[in-house]
């Protein structure tokens, strides 16, 4: 029987979320019969060169050359399946790269796609920038004939119909080694403390366009340098991503190390003790909890407008003095569980019930003291490490029950 090709579609080229993905899920595919195509931004080159799979490159601005381009997919692969790796984004990518879903119609094969956040879910709306979002009614999954739907940060105990497919978003859910972990940090510069992990992504610095959304992202940096001048009395910092704080110096124990490939960055988990992110939906933050390593999302839940607070949580914190400064001094604030977006509301019913939610810790980011409250007994062995730990393994068999990626393949072929 010959290899089939599955061509998976990228076009978020300022987010690598839906790119590591994709690439989790085409790795798992070796010796299933099915081999993986990628079709992808330029700014993607890179990592799916490293990641050791096919792909072509779309051109920017070029429609009818795209267009072209899928045309000679479709004659010399002849997918069996199309996936787009972000429904969301493929839809208003006309603009950079000319195509729609009208193109798609050029592959006589079934066309689905990365279901990651179970869309269509009752009650959810999409709050973007503290505002329902008025793009979301051209948002559909119409017409697509399934969903690849992982886990995290969908919930794998749903109940789900034909056409939706859950499985584990990480073939690997080993502890993550830490037999380096003191070469790791003499090569660091680290101290023999705990080591605490922050992470960032480039595409979480593109809101420039509002001002008052910036005005907000300043904020929340503020209460992140704040909390981490506190932590750093108990630990080491190490800052991965774009730099977001001590733009006027760093203090003893922070290091920034700036954006790191994948090879470098599994290196460098190898010294974490504790890791933070402000987006819950990273990939980053789904990947270290399963490994073993305790982790943190900041979200908020404050609202500012008009000269009015107001919280999302039943019993709302008391700001500290430091606290009632940075808010005083900002005219809009809005909930958010996915920064600098949102998404506070929409990811609300993702979460209620899902077993995720107990693998990880949550606290919030305009209640620093509360927070670092919640992160020093995660820094060392104890009962909060111990719950956490426990959480992952229920977690863990959880995901063990889920079907693999050539059954999920054989399923949505067959179909």
């Amino acid at each position: 029987m010959r290899t089939r090709t599955v061509l998976f579609i990228v076009t978020s080229f300022w987010a690598y979320g839906e790119l590591a993905i994709a690439t989790e899920f085409a790795k798992r595919m070796a010796g299933t019969g099915f081999r993986p195509l990628f079709l992808i931004p330029p700014t993607h080159r890179n990592l799916i060169a490293e990641a050791n799979l096919p792909f072509q490159v779309m051109i920017p601005g070029a429609g009818k050359l795209n267009r072209i381009q899928l045309h000679d997919i479709a004659h010399v692969h002849q997918p069996a399946l199309v996936v787009l790796a972000d429904f969301m984004n493929f839809d208003f990518c006309d603009r950079h790269y000319g195509l729609s879903r009208a193109d798609l119609a050029v592959f006589g094969c079934p066309v689905g796609t990365f279901d990651d956040f179970s869309w269509g879910r009752e009650g959810a709306w999409l709050d973007t920038y503290g505002f329902k979002a008025k793009y979301e009614g051209d948002i559909t999954l119409d017409g697509l004939s399934f969903r690849l739907r992982p886990c995290p940060l969908n919930n794998p105990l749903d109940e789900v119909p034909a056409d939706v497919h859950p499985y584990p978003l990480l073939e690997t859910m080993d502890d993550i080694p830490v037999a380096g972990r003191a070469e790791v940090k003499r090569e660091l510069g680290l101290r023999d403390r705990p080591v605490v992990l922050v992470t960032g992504a480039t595409w979480q610095r593109m809101h420039a366009a509002y001002p008052r959304v910036t005005a907000f992202v300043d904020a929340c940096h503020t209460m992140l340098e704040q909390l981490l001048v506190k932590l750093l009395a108990h630990a080491d910092v190490v800052a991965v991503g774009p730099q977001l704080v001590f733009h006027n110096g760093a203090p003893d124990g922070f290091h920034a190390l700036g954006p790191l490939p994948p090879e470098r960055f599994r290196r460098v988990i190898q010294a974490v003790d504790l890791h933070i992110s402000n987006n819950i939906v990273s990939v980053s933050l789904h990947r270290l909890a399963l490994g073993g390593i305790p982790s943190l999302a900041l979200m908020n839940s404050l609202h500012k407008r008009s000269g009015r607070l107001r919280w999302e949580v039943p019993d709302p914190p008391v700001l500290s003095a430091e606290a009632r400064r940075v808010v005083d001094g900002i005219d809009y604030l809005y909930p958010s569980r996915m920064f600098p977006v949102g998404w506070y509301q929409f990811l609300r019913s993702l979460l209620d019930g899902n077993p995720f939610s107990d693998v990880i810790a949550q606290a919030e980011m305009f209640d620093e003291e509360a927070a670092l409250a919640t992160i020093v007994p995660m820094l060392t062995d104890g009962p909060e490490r111990g719950r956490l730990a426990e959480a992952r393994e229920t977690y863990l068999a959880a995901l063990r029950k889920l079907p693999e990626v050539e059954t999920i393949l054989r399923r949505v072929t067959a179909s």
